[in-house]
């Protein structure tokens, strides 16, 4: 899970750059503060300052279109929490207890951006489930209770480290929960042997909320010739940049399953998701004003290094979807892994998870 949370947080970086330069960070000289530069060498140093900013900004990814990544974020948060608070194809009786992971990400790429997907998603949960037979009433709302399986999930997860000896940090908060259901529209046929799952349409609510902050430092050494003179000093900032996206999904969907032997089961299915939610983005460059140092007699330009910007994009308001599965049967537990693709978009989505299941 860290690999994926810092490859959003990195991701994150490039969302912010909304001018025509499409750069993360902004230097610039201060108004009236060029110091001891004569006027007539002021633009070589503004033609020095706009390389150095240009040598910054090649590290980091770019974007002109930052709205769409965000929109990205949005999608992919939106498919990592598909299959998770769901169950299609383990033969609960009485009740279900499991935990699973989701990955989501938009894998068009933008020719504007050094990044190969448009944004990424991760999720989990800890999933309680129980058959309905045991109510005292043989039907609720029409359907046969022993046909009817209910569903929870939830998982709430904090990551807070340092990623490598560089001084970059990633914080991460995650959340999501949710409610699902399930129904035997056509009942199982055969036996342990080979037996067809039947039909089964499910459907739910899924809130899936990922905030994230990554923040590093840099120092840039300057020594620039402008006009026979000299400008050096170091330029120190701390960068960061922040990701906040939440969605709201309600799904409706058919599958069906066949079980091989007991211990195989694949399943398959279809489905329509209705969303709502977005993903907002703003990064933000902490540096004091530089004063650099003139070899020419006097003080030195004094520089600013900014970089406060916001973009956002919603979720898709339908997804069309299409997913399937393999899930190995162990008594009393139950291995799976999922995939997910959303019709007619880069969409993809993948789940693993484990059920105890009595």
């Amino acid at each position: 899970m860290k690999k994926f949370l810092t490859l959003a947080a990195i991701l994150g970086l490039g969302l912010f750059a909304t001018d025509s330069s499409a750069q993360l960070f902004r230097l610039t000289t201060k108004p009236n503060s060029y110091g001891s530069i004569p006027p007539e060498h002021q633009a070589a140093w503004d033609s020095a300052l706009s390389d150095i900013e240009a040598d910054i900004n090649k590290d980091f990814p770019s974007s002109n279109t930052p709205n769409r990544l965000m929109k990205g974020m949005a999608n992919s948060t939106v498919m990592a929490g598909k299959g998770i608070g769901s169950d299609y194809a383990s033969r609960m009786e009485v009740a279900l207890l499991g935990a699973g992971v989701g990955v989501g990400a938009d894998m068009e790429k933008d020719k504007s951006t050094d990044s190969d997907i448009s944004g990424v998603g991760v999720q989990g949960g800890v999933i309680i489930g129980t058959n309905l037979s045991w109510m005292d009433s043989e039907k609720i709302l029409g359907l046969y209770t022993d046909r009817l399986n209910v569903y929870a999930n939830y998982l709430g997860y904090n990551v807070d480290r340092e990623l490598g000896d560089k001084g970059d940090k990633l914080n991460a908060n995650l959340m999501s929960f949710g409610v699902h259901a399930s129904y035997d529209l056509v009942l199982p046929k055969g036996s342990s042997l080979l037996r067809w799952g039947g039909v089964k349409v499910h459907t739910g609510y899924e809130y899936n909320s990922t905030k994230l902050k990554f923040s590093t430092s840099i120092t840039e050494q300057i020594s620039e010739d402008v006009g026979g003179a000299t400008v050096t000093g170091d330029l120190n900032a701390k960068p960061s940049a922040k990701i906040d996206a939440t969605t709201h999904s309600i799904p409706i969907e058919a599958s069906t399953n066949v079980q091989l032997l007991y211990f195989l089961s694949l399943y398959t299915g279809i489905g329509v998701d209705i969303n709502f939610g977005n993903a907002k983005g703003a990064g933000s460059l902490g540096a004091d004003e530089t004063e650099l140092q003139y070899s020419g007699g006097g003080p030195g330009p004094t520089v600013q290094a900014e970089a406060n910007v916001d973009s956002s994009g919603k979720a898709n308001s339908f997804l069309y979807r299409a997913f399937a599965g393999v899930q190995i049967n162990i008594p009393y537990m139950n291995i799976f892994v999922q995939a997910d693709k959303a019709i007619g978009t880069e969409l993809v989505a993948a789940t693993a998870g484990v059920r105890f299941v009595y």
